[in-house]
């Protein structure tokens, strides 16, 4: 053992700590296989850093959470989510036709070490049943008559470390179709499903944002003259953008808020679904501090 070995020893001792047993032999063997100076004179960056980063990670992973309870509660808390999250379908209800079509697929988000994920699975279950319900009593308060169908896909929008939404798509047709979409998000490092309101920490961020989307409709409607939105229309009022903590987003791949909105929402039907992209440096500082950090490039 050379003298290296006998300060970190010494250092152990000095910190006065009840070491488990399992732990001090761990310490004892990873001592016992550190590389001698003596012995091997030269290596490679390569090789001290894969070297220090196995010390590091044996120190953080297995010994910090034995000798020390503060350290161990933190790991606990924090919920192993990560990139383990897939969503599949666990449903399909279909029924078809000569006027009628029903074609749903129910997903599930499944992550086995977390039941983060249980509340959005309840409300998209609530959701798809309520269509299947409505579609069938139609299908029999009118006889088959006229013309209906519902349809329902998703689609996984976001999946990172830190962050996963679930995009609902529904479109119905009865007479005129109409499309809208339900955003879930789940804020991997709390574990929390996570609405508009959730995100924000100052009121102002949601007249700040509806300015900057009435602005984006003024700009495009002045490039052609085909489009046609809802904004500074007195039949509508000025209220036609309103943005509140229950309203639909997601963030893009640069992490820009995405505000989406359904069709007949702000605008003609002809004109379909909208959605608007807001620059992330012009609500940062609305949002709050972990949100921040969440959306830092």
């Amino acid at each position: 053992m050379n003298k290296k070995d006998k300060q970190i020893r010494q250092r152990l001792s000095n910190e006065n700590m009840e070491i488990p047993s399992t732990v001090k032999s761990k310490i004892e063997q990873t001592l016992m296989q550190l590389p001698k100076q003596e012995q091997q004179p030269v290596y490679s960056n390569r090789k001290r850093f894969a070297y220090a980063f196995a010390c590091i990670a044996f120190i953080m992973l297995f010994l910090l959470p034995n000798v020390s309870t503060t350290y161990a509660k933190t790991l606990e808390q924090i919920p192993i989510i990560g990139e383990l999250v897939k969503v599949v379908t666990i449903r399909n209800y279909y029924y078809a036709d000569d006027k009628h079509e029903m074609d749903i697929h129910v997903p599930k988000v499944d992550n086995e070490e977390n039941g983060a994920f249980d509340a959005i699975n309840a409300d998209v279950e609530e959701l798809t049943q309520m269509l299947v319900e409505r579609f069938y009593k139609d299908l029999e308060t009118f006889g088959g008559e006229g013309h209906s169908s519902v349809y329902v896909n998703y689609e996984v929008v976001t999946n990172t470390d830190f962050w996963f939404t679930l995009k609902l798509i529904v479109n119905e047709v009865a007479g005129s179709g109409n499309t809208y979409y339900k955003y879930y998000h789940l804020n991997k490092l709390t574990g929390a499903t996570v609405t508009l309101e959730d995100i924000v920490s100052d009121k102002a961020f949601y007249q700040v944002v509806a300015e900057d989307i009435k602005q984006q409709m003024r700009e495009e409607m002045a490039q052609d003259s085909n489009l046609k939105y809802w904004v500074d229309d007195s039949t509508f009022g000025d209220d036609i953008v309103s943005i509140d903590g229950k309203h639909n987003f997601y963030f893009n791949k640069e992490n820009d808020l995405v505000i989406p909105f359904d069709k007949y929402e702000v605008a003609p039907g002809y004109m379909g679904t909208s959605e608007f992209v807001v620059d992330k440096d012009l609500i940062m500082k609305f949002l709050h501090p972990q949100m921040k950090k969440i959306l830092a490039p």
